[in-house]
């Protein structure tokens, strides 16, 4: 019997925590060498100016400083994510395939 066949994935901690994580780390990583530190300061404007909302964190703190921070608000990150990310003056190309990236994400959480 293959263990792996047999267990169901904790969405929470490999979903959540890790892949979502992991995909912020890149996206922030991809952009900051692409288009410099500069473009950071510009997520971590429009993330800490999302009006409030009931059941949705704000994110007051620098996207680069998420390390440690729950299951529930990488979900609500995954929410105001994409709109953070709509229009950000980079290249039309990396930004299309950046939302893209983003929407099939939600997409395929939606699922799980």
């Amino acid at each position: 019997m293959n263990i792996y066949e047999a267990t169901v994935i904790d969405r929470m901690h490999y979903l959540d925590l890790e892949l979502f994580k992991h995909q912020i780390n890149f996206t922030c990583s991809l952009l900051k060498e692409k288009y410099g530190a500069s473009i950071l300061d510009t997520i971590d404007k429009r993330l800490a100016n999302i009006p409030r909302f009931p059941e949705l964190k704000n994110f007051k703190n620098s996207i680069q400083s998420l390390a440690r921070i729950t299951a529930n608000k990488y979900r609500n990150l995954m929410k105001v994510m994409i709109f953070v990310l709509n229009n950000l003056n980079i290249g039309e190309s990396i930004q299309n395939k950046l939302l893209k990236l983003y929407k099939d994400w939600n997409n395929m959480y939606l699922l799980n």
